[in-house]
């Protein structure tokens, strides 16, 4: 006789709870993931350096044009929130005071990846198309190139560009800002 061994699948709602109930700290390196709470690998050396160049890089963008994120919480679906490294929102005056940011409100969602690539692109990207988020940026430090994902479908991207060293770069949102993979990956 088998036994089917079933998963308790957790809701953005009662994450936020476990987070007030102190079960979850802010100190946890945790993101909820299709209704599992997976735990976030470590921020290497390398990793912190590449987002702190795309956080000085994205902060010329004017503010009026696209709030910055670094390291928040958006929420996709009922049971996935995780916290891509860098985010370009579309510009609200409360900042994202009243709730999370959402998919339509997301220009472009940025992933440092050092050690998890395999996740990332497998898992976070497929979740990110799914969820129509409309450009998404990989950062695969292991072999030090970007990997640019547009045209979101219910089955992936459907353009995938790959961009290394020498080469620039520009957000469909921002055809006029460009960023130099030189200079994020150092």
């Amino acid at each position: 006789m088998s036994v089917q061994i079933q998963r308790r699948l957790f809701t953005v709602q009662e994450y936020h709870l476990m987070g007030e109930a102190g079960i979850l700290s802010e100190d946890d390196r945790v993101e909820l993931i299709e209704g599992e709470i997976v735990q976030m690998a470590a921020i290497g050396t390398r990793h912190a350096s590449c987002v702190k160049r795309l956080t000085r890089r994205f902060s010329l963008i004017p503010e009026e044009r696209a709030t910055l994120g670094v390291q928040d919480p958006i929420q996709l679906t009922e049971r996935t929130e995780p916290q891509p490294d860098v985010v370009l929102l579309q510009f609200r005056l409360d900042y994202y005071e009243t709730a999370h940011p959402m998919p339509s409100e997301i220009l472009l969602l940025v992933e440092v990846s050092d050690s998890t690539i395999d996740y990332d692109r497998d898992v976070k990207v497929s979740i990110y198309a799914r969820s129509g988020i409309q450009e998404v940026w990989l950062w695969d430090l292991e072999v030090n190139c970007l990997e640019v994902y547009r045209d979101p479908t219910a089955n992936g991207y459907t353009s995938i560009q790959k961009f290394e060293r020498g080469e620039i770069v520009s957000p469909l949102a921002f055809p006029d800002f460009e960023v130099s993979v030189d200079f994020i990956l150092g």
